[in-house]
């Protein structure tokens, strides 16, 4: 099993551990070249104060609304297509009041007043087209299963109360970022809202500088975390 990651889930603290079964195998990871390393810039944005742009209402634009309203249900979301699907039209119902759907055919002018845009269809050329009317524009866009043409991928996103995880495989196995956001979702407890809930009270309360609340912190977050884990720890394993 040398080189494999292992998560390991320690029923008493609900700590998540991740070790390597070799130190070598993290320090060969560490001096690959940057050809290896994910180099995106992870950002969480305020999504319901701004206007998005979805193209396409099918299948893979159903998904895309779907990440959207469950992320940010306040957001508004203009959806152009010339075609609509019955489950797509059903979730758009849903969200009325900030999701707009218009069929029609698409046009640049639509991307006038969008933030960001999100294309959802398959069409290769259009995909292209779309891509180009965006970057004229100045408009952050992700294309649906076309890496090469996206400014931002949609991570897999675990979240628990106000704790929010993404997990990004920089585009090369949305499949593994599938698994990893089960795995999470499985091992996060619950309970972890009032534990962010008490620690935000108490930074409230503590005293001092910055650097002196950081300490305090520190020691009262370490227990949650353990080196080792007992024998009856669940495990995964991915290669």
């Amino acid at each position: 099993m040398k080189g494999h990651l292992r998560f390991t889930y320690h029923v008493h603290l609900r700590a998540v551990v991740i070790n390597t079964m070799s130190e070598e195998v993290m320090q060969n990871e560490i001096n690959h070249t940057n050809s290896n390393v994910n180099t995106l810039f992870p950002v969480f944005l305020k999504l319901e104060q701004m206007k998005v742009l979805l193209i396409g209402a099918g299948n893979v634009g159903l998904e895309k609304l779907t990440a959207i309203v469950n992320n940010a249900p306040a957001a508004k979301v203009t959806v152009v297509a010339k075609e609509i699907t019955p489950a797509f039209a059903e979730l758009a119902k849903n969200f009325d009041s900030t999701v707009t759907v218009i069929q029609a055919p698409y046009d640049a002018s639509f991307m006038d007043a969008a933030d960001i845009v999100i294309s959802a269809i398959n069409d290769h050329g259009l995909s292209a087209v779309i891509r180009n009317d965006a970057k004229q524009r100045g408009k952050l866009i992700n294309v649906a299963d076309k890496p090469g043409l996206c400014d931002f991928y949609l991570g897999s996103i675990v979240t628990k109360g106000s704790l929010k995880l993404a997990i990004s495989t920089n585009g090369k196995s949305p499949t593994v970022a599938k698994r990893l956001k089960e795995v999470f979702n499985e091992l996060l407890p619950g309970e972890l809202e009032e534990v962010l809930d008490n620690l935000q009270q108490i930074r409230e309360e503590l005293k001092g500088d910055f650097s002196h609340k950081v300490n305090e912190l520190n020691k009262i977050t370490k227990t949650l975390v353990e080196k080792t884990a007992p024998k009856d720890a669940e495990e995964y394993w991915f290669l």
